[in-house]
């Protein structure tokens, strides 16, 4: 080529690769992960932990065991929100970021999620897919059929926090999860964030990780409260009224259907009275998607299963939100 310029001995930096693991009361499981982690060979390699106030030993478990773990303390518990010390002080490009319960990550999936984002310069987010420990699909939480599709690629405006794959410039940008959420719909908050940012989120199934699910650090009626609330503040935050009444309407008597099938209506009652209590401060937050992000958000929604595939999921012999 006429004018290349050829730099003799010279070689492609490696790209440096951020894991942050978000732990609360959960030290057995948080040291398994960061055993897992620590024997990764992949550098530059950056491994972060935050700790969402822990009172079960876990300092003292990094102090003693990992010392060259980047150690964040958040002064209280801030739910979802504890991520973004850990990503706002990620030192490379490229996050990962995992519950303290979420085991598998492997040199190869590391490579392979890089080379992903080169290839595909506009994605903001890769979400992984996720098994329980007998190998089998969980915390399925995308617009579409999971038999089909848990091994594909698609756009999702939905994130695995726990299980997903960033570019820490695209959160610099688009911003980071909401400080007032506490915990759920943080995700498609930020994912709609993202698109209008004109980046993706995707799912990418060639990447699987294995949730160990550990009730302990888990309080059961916080997520029929708080999904039941957030609704109300995600919708004001970001959804065009017409839209927002479709979503509200199916996502609050989702909610109902199970509070009352797991006997939790009282806090369903509780979410949507201080969902619409705060729900003025959330308009004050407000910033409704454009045109074109609402019709990757209409896209999505038209690969949506079926109201009787949606009863036999989720509603029909299966108690409970927490899935394993």
């Amino acid at each position: 080529m006429i004018g290349e310029v050829i730099k003799f001995g010279a070689k492609d930096e490696p790209t440096g690769v951020s894991i942050c693991v978000l732990t609360f009361n959960r030290m057995s499981e948080l040291e398994a992960t960061l055993c897992e982690l620590s024997s990764l060979e992949y550098r530059p390699l950056e491994l972060i932990v935050v700790d969402n106030h822990s009172s079960d030993g876990t300092e003292s478990l990094m102090r003693d065991r990992f010392p060259a773990v980047k150690y964040i303390r958040s002064p209280r518990n801030i739910g979802a929100a504890a991520r973004n010390l850990g990503l706002r002080g990620a030192s490379y490009e490229y996050v990962i970021t995992l519950d303290d319960d979420v085991r598998g990550i492997r040199d190869r999936d590391i490579d392979r999620i890089l080379d992903q984002f080169q290839q595909h310069p506009r994605w903001g987010a890769i979400n992984f897919r996720v098994v329980n420990a007998k190998g089998e699909l969980c915390n399925w939480i995308h617009h579409c059929r999971e038999e089909e599709n848990q091994n594909r690629q698609f756009f999702t405006y939905e994130i695995t926090e726990g299980a997903v794959a960033f570019r820490k410039s695209v959160l610099d940008s688009a911003g980071y999860y909401p400080q007032s959420f506490f915990l759920s719909h943080e995700g498609p908050d930020l994912a709609f964030r993202i698109f209008a940012s004109g980046y993706a989120v995707v799912y990418w199934g060639e990447v699987t990780v294995t949730h160990h699910f550990s009730a302990q650090g888990r309080t059961p009626w916080r997520n029929y409260y708080y999904d039941t609330r957030n609704q109300l503040w995600l919708a004001a935050r970001n959804l065009p009224p017409a839209y927002a009444a479709t979503y509200l309407g199916r996502g609050l008597l989702s909610m109902l259907c199970y509070s009352i099938r797991d006997g939790y209506l009282r806090f369903w009652i509780k979410g949507l009275t201080d969902g619409l209590t705060g729900f003025a401060d959330s308009l004050r937050e407000r910033r409704v998607l454009d045109r074109t992000t609402m019709g990757i958000i209409r896209a999505i929604d038209r690969k949506r299963p079926g109201i009787w595939y949606m009863l036999r999921k989720r509603v029909i012999g299966r108690r409970g939100l927490l899935f394993e």
